[in-house]
């Protein structure tokens, strides 16, 4: 059987993967991603290995989990956008506005999941 942390990841990826393909359809790819992201990361923040879920699952009700992955979902679009943004102005184009996107993207979405949970992880 597989576990629920697995299943978390690739219903994050999948996401991710779908709503980045349908928005780069008619956006930057860069914002597209940012935002693909964004919908994904409530899935897999929670996916860390250095996450005591059970620790985590038994403190937080079902809301504050939601408002978790909500405010880490925000945080990587807003600064997702802002980074792909910031390339594309500077002319930069293709997979370096891409990697600018995505690592500003999650890497903010991660910092604040982890900062609002930080005596979950291990």
């Amino acid at each position: 059987m597989v576990s629920r942390s697995t299943l978390e990841f690739v219903v994050g990826l999948t996401t991710a993967g779908v709503v980045s393909g349908a928005l780069s359809l008619s956006m930057e790819t860069a914002y597209a991603l940012a935002i693909g992201l964004a919908a994904g990361t409530p899935a897999l923040v929670r996916t860390s290995s250095r996450l005591d879920r059970e620790s985590y699952d038994a403190a937080k009700s079902s809301t504050e989990q939601v408002v978790d992955g909500a405010l880490a979902a925000v945080s990587t679009a807003v600064v997702g956008v802002a980074g792909g943004y910031v390339a594309v102005s500077n002319g930069y184009e293709g997979p370096v506005a891409i990697a600018v996107a995505a690592a500003t993207g999650v890497f903010a979405g991660q910092i604040l999941f982890y900062a609002r949970n930080g005596d979950y992880i291990q």
